[in-house]
């Protein structure tokens, strides 16, 4: 053996151990390919004699990434043909470095390109004793998987001599052997979430997105709205809550429906802390100043902003009930101004109704005469003032 193969022997030997003790951890693919190999030689090209150098090669495969690997190839070829003067005899040797990558296939084909340099020597017998050179090469190739360990492979390649010049021919077929575990391809993952097609119960997921193992947003608090369009995201287990994923407040007087003791507040009343409006602990007389005409129950347009605060107060307090007094001066006959003041309470009670919204069934009214002046009826001043609505207001 030549001392160029000598030492590809060992450099062969020493990776082989280099990459024995790396199989446990990421290199899972490394490969020794024995095989045949063609080579013609720059003295076959001078020559003109057909025919090229054929002989045995074996090459190392040390994986880089999932698809590039760095290749080492040493082989000797051996090639005798007849001369006019006699037999000739050239010999070749060749210690190449190369990258090859898998450029992708399937169905157990895999197809491969390579390139790369190295030193080829050439041994003659008739025109020069010995040629040593840098060579570069490339080409392309492919692998047929032969069960989980073996596969069969094949290139060709173009063969550049750095001294020579030209472009010969190379061949390379042999036996692939697995020395580590073959790392399986891993399962399709459609939108590169980390959870495979087959477990994935949402594939669409928009990159970056956080999603749990069915491959589905994360929903951190459960309630259905995912976290990413979720407004309150702390939500308590068990908590209906709406397209917000915030929980549901049905009376929205800011108290959810979870946390809400009184849970039909009218629209608008201020509640405490439990959702529930204030308490009415006394009654409250509100007086009306409407000034009706003499003889008259008609309300005048300047009534309504007066009326108005008693609607206000009754909506703010809704568990409360109001009952509308009436009252009259002394001008006519006590049975008259009876019914003068009730009608009087009457019309206020019905636009409190009618146009404040308060249910009928918290209101009542009374007509109290001329019975309870706050006013002196002896100046016109005073009756005016006697002619008058008040509003009782209570929890009773």
């Amino acid at each position: 053996m030549s001392r160029s193969l000598t030492i590809a022997a060992v450099l062969v030997t020493s990776a082989l151990s280099y990459a024995g003790a790396a199989l446990a951890d990421e290199y899972k693919n490394v490969y020794i390919a024995p095989g045949l190999i063609s080579l013609q030689g720059p003295e076959t090209r001078e020559t003109g004699i057909d025919g090229s150098d054929i002989g045995a090669g074996v090459a190392l495969g040390l994986p880089f990434t999932e698809r590039l690997n760095l290749e080492l190839l040493i082989g000797r070829a051996d090639q005798d043909y007849d001369l006019p003067g006699g037999r000739g005899s050239d010999e070749a040797e060749v210690l190449w470095a190369d990258l090859m990558y898998e450029v992708g296939g399937g169905n157990g084909w895999q197809p491969f390109v390579l390139f790369g340099a190295g030193r080829t020597n050439y041994n003659f017998d008739s025109v020069r004793s010995e040629l040593k050179d840098t060579a570069f090469n490339g080409g392309f190739g492919i692998m047929r998987q032969l069960g989980e360990r073996f596969a069969i492979r094949g290139d060709v390649r173009a063969v550049h001599s750095r001294k020579e010049g030209g472009v010969d021919p190379f061949a390379f077929i042999g036996l692939t052997a697995f020395l580590g575990e073959r790392t399986p391809p891993p399962p399709p993952d459609t939108d590169g979430d980390g959870v495979p097609d087959a477990d994935d119960r949402c594939p669409n997921t928009p990159p970056g997105t956080a999603v749990g193992a069915d491959g589905c947003e994360l929903d951190s608090d459960g309630d259905g709205v995912v976290d990413s369009a979720d407004a309150c995201p702390g939500t308590p287990a068990g908590v209906a809550v709406d397209s917000r994923g915030c929980p549901l407040d049905s009376d929205g007087d800011g108290v959810p429906d979870y946390k809400d003791a009184c849970p039909d507040t009218p629209r608008g009343v201020q509640v405490d802390e439990r959702g529930c409006p204030p308490e009415l602990n006394e009654t409250v007389t509100i007086d009306l100043n409407l000034e009706f005409d003499i003889d008259s129950s008609q309300l005048r347009s300047a009534h309504y902003g007066q009326i108005r605060d008693v609607i206000d107060f009754m909506k703010q307090f809704p568990n409360t009930n109001a009952v509308i007094e009436g009252h009259t001066d002394n001008t006519g006959s006590e049975r008259y101004n009876q019914g003068l003041s009730e009608r009087r309470a009457l019309s206020v009670r019905n636009y409190l109704e009618s146009e404040g919204g308060i249910a009928g069934n918290r209101l009542s009214h009374v007509g109290y005469g001329e019975s309870k002046p706050i006013d002196t009826n002896d100046t016109a001043e005073g009756r005016q003032h006697n002619r008058r609505v008040s509003a009782q207001v209570s929890t009773k």
